[in-house]
């Protein structure tokens, strides 16, 4: 059984600079910091009312995400569902025959955990996390931008029924029916997994910002959408701090807020208000 996304993963040169974005002006606050020798990072979780970003950063020029950062550059590296039996739920992974990493559980910064080959999941490299202590649950500061939680994680795809059939086979999930919005050049698929939601995005024009993507990277992590106890609130904070948004609808129940990904490591992180769950706005320029 999977029960959410645990995290999101976010691969930086710097953790320090890094924190100096996502702890000092986001406000979240750090729940656990250490060095991951066998995956060679340095890395922080930072949580939230339900659900956590992670940061890595190379501890070792030769490990994968030290490739990864040379190959890619900065941005988002995986996506962590958590479950309370890892071994088993590896265990019908294998059983299933989806391409692992990992042939059994091992420690990680998230509890006990294990990952899945991109090839499993069109592209996305997948964790599966165990918790070995109760999940953080941090009060939102009083201010800012007010993160409480993840509200959709964004994948660009190319089918997207089947890899919706993909995602709600391996993690347990279900599928909610297709929708356009041409104004992104995109239709989006929903996946439920637990109390998450990630959402399928395909190119319904070549040039629009998911179509890009695709031919650029290929399937893959688009972006991830947070939660924010405040809209109007999170959109001060972050014109005080210099770090430019797109916003859509700002005064309806599903504004979303697009941060410049060059202020977030390269990241495409948007802001919702309430439970919203709308599609991307469009890179600048």
């Amino acid at each position: 059984m999977f029960t959410r996304v645990h995290h999101v993963a976010i691969v930086v040169r710097s953790l320090e600079q890094a924190l100096s974005v996502y702890r000092d002006v986001l406000g979240l606050p750090v729940g656990k910091r250490a060095t991951v020798a066998d995956q060679g990072v340095h890395a922080a979780l930072l949580p939230m009312g339900d659900g956590e970003i992670e940061l890595l950063e190379p501890a070792d020029p030769a490990g994968g995400v030290a490739r990864f950062v040379e190959r890619k550059g900065e941005g988002l590296h995986h996506l962590c569902f958590e479950t309370p039996d890892v071994a088993a739920a590896l265990a019908r992974a294998k059983a299933a025959g989806l391409p692992l990493i990992d042939q059994s559980p091992r420690p990680g910064l998230a509890g006990m955990i294990a990952f899945l080959h991109p090839r499993a999941s069109h592209g996305v490299l997948v964790e599966l996390a165990q918790p070995v202590s109760p999940p953080a649950h941090p009060d939102p500061p009083s201010s800012g931008v007010r993160a409480v939680g993840i509200c959709t994680v964004y994948l660009a795809v190319k089918e997207p029924a089947a890899a919706a059939t993909t995602y709600a086979r391996n993690f347990q999930g279900e599928v909610a029916p297709p929708e356009g919005d041409p104004r992104f050049g995109a239709m989006q698929t929903g996946v439920s997994v637990g109390s998450s939601r990630l959402t399928l995005l395909s190119p319904a024009n070549p040039v629009s910002p998911v179509g890009c993507f695709l031919a650029d990277r290929g399937e893959g992590l688009f972006g991830v959408c947070l939660r924010v106890a405040d809209f109007g609130e999170a959109l001060r904070h972050l014109d005080e701090s210099g770090i430019p948004t797109e916003v859509h609808g700002r005064h309806a129940a599903r504004a979303l807020a697009r941060l410049d990904p060059s202020q977030l490591n390269g990241v495409n992180l948007f802001l919702c208000s309430g439970a919203s769950n709308g599609l991307p706005l469009p890179p600048s320029g």
